[in-house]
């Protein structure tokens, strides 16, 4: 017994379990993550319909009207996604895996710094189109942060189907956005079709994320 013991690698052992686990899904692997990323996909979603609202309704609802909407629904998600995160088992992210913080602070301040390259351009062209533009580059934002999800998702050793579906959502995301100003009906309610699109997204995602 003992010879068997000491003719076992601790190092090979761990790597053959890396493996199998890199064979896992991301339910499977991370428990809750799906529901997560659910919950922050439906967020996406109901905040776009939030914004075709009151961008018909801005003249409407009033400056402060238009800040207590935004408000609410802040307050709303924060305090949604961080019960939803409470409740989350704890994971250690694998060694030399990035941080999740990080990675999509760094695309808040990206989708920042670029609405702010447009400076005084941005105010030259009519509201809609100036509209179009800012809504469009948050839309790709959204995409490429799609992008990005699936390849890091690689360094946490979740499986290659399961990382298809932030591929395949950053890919259409990407192409709604570079439609939002050349289609005559998304030049107006372009963004509210995108919530709804993004909201049955996230459903479908996490039914495929889910299955065995």
């Amino acid at each position: 017994m003992s010879d068997a013991s000491e003719s076992v690698d601790p190092e090979e052992l761990q790597r053959q379990l890396s493996d199998i686990k890199g064979a896992m899904g991301l339910a499977e692997q991370y428990p809750g993550r799906a529901r997560l990323w659910l919950v922050a996909g439906l967020i996406i979603g109901v905040a776009a319909l939030l914004v075709q609202a009151t961008f018909f309704l801005y003249e409407t609802l009033g400056a402060a009207a238009y800040v207590a909407v935004w408000g609410v629904f802040s307050v709303v998600a924060v305090a949604t996604l961080w019960l939803v995160s409470a409740r989350l088992p704890s994971s250690e992210a694998p060694e030399g895996a990035p941080s999740w913080r990080v990675l999509y602070g760094s695309l808040g301040a990206f989708v920042v710094a670029a609405t702010g390259v447009t400076g005084d351009a941005a105010g030259q062209i009519p509201g809609l189109d100036r509209a179009l533009l800012y809504f469009g580059l948050v839309i790709a934002t959204i995409g490429l942060g799609l992008l990005v999800t699936g390849a890091v998702l690689a360094a946490y050793r979740v499986r290659r189907r399961d990382r298809l579906v932030f591929y395949a959502g950053g890919a259409w995301v990407l192409l709604f956005a570079s439609a939002l100003p050349h289609v005559e009906m998304l030049r107006y309610v372009g963004v509210g079709v995108f919530g709804i699109l993004f909201i049955v997204y996230a459903i479908a995602a996490y039914v495929y994320l889910t299955r065995a």
